[in-house]
């Protein structure tokens, strides 16, 4: 299991980070740093490390092999949104539920179901004043408690 640490380091896994600098610049403000990250393998191996403040993850992401096969296994919703892989390595490595947020700019009634068995905040892209009092909420929870 990864170690849990006092960071204020939020990774944010997205591969099209050049439409979230107004979200960067929002983490910045609340006194953290960002660790960008643009695809799920990358993400994995990351989040094995230390356990960040949270993760915010994009669903739309590339997921390469030998990942991708062990995504297939999980089912056809993990093949469609490969950030839900990432959400639930998170939480098997012992990640809280607050600690986890997915979003995107699909509505999936999959989607909302996975992300409600994994304990993950699901948040729809395009709703900034959602995501930032999300992200308030998470800020307000220590994960080294």
């Amino acid at each position: 299991m990864a170690r849990t640490t006092e960071s204020k380091t939020l990774v944010l896994v997205d591969d099209e980070m050049h439409h979230l600098t107004w979200l960067v610049d929002y983490f910045y403000s609340q006194g953290l740093e960002v660790l960008p990250i643009d695809n799920c393998n990358d993400a994995v191996e990351q989040i094995s490390l230390e356990i960040y403040r949270a993760l915010v993850i994009d669903l739309n992401i590339p997921l390469l092999p030998p990942l991708d096969k062990a995504a297939e296994a999980l089912g056809a919703v993990y093949v469609r949104y490969p950030g839900l892989f990432v959400a639930r390595q998170a939480r098997n490595r012992g990640y809280r539920d607050r600690q986890v947020i997915i979003y995107s700019v699909h509505r999936d009634a999959d989607v909302v179901k996975e992300a409600k068995a994994l304990g993950c905040t699901y948040i729809l892209k395009g709703r900034p004043k959602e995501i930032k009092e999300e992200l308030e909420k998470v800020l307000a929870f220590d994960p080294t408690q």
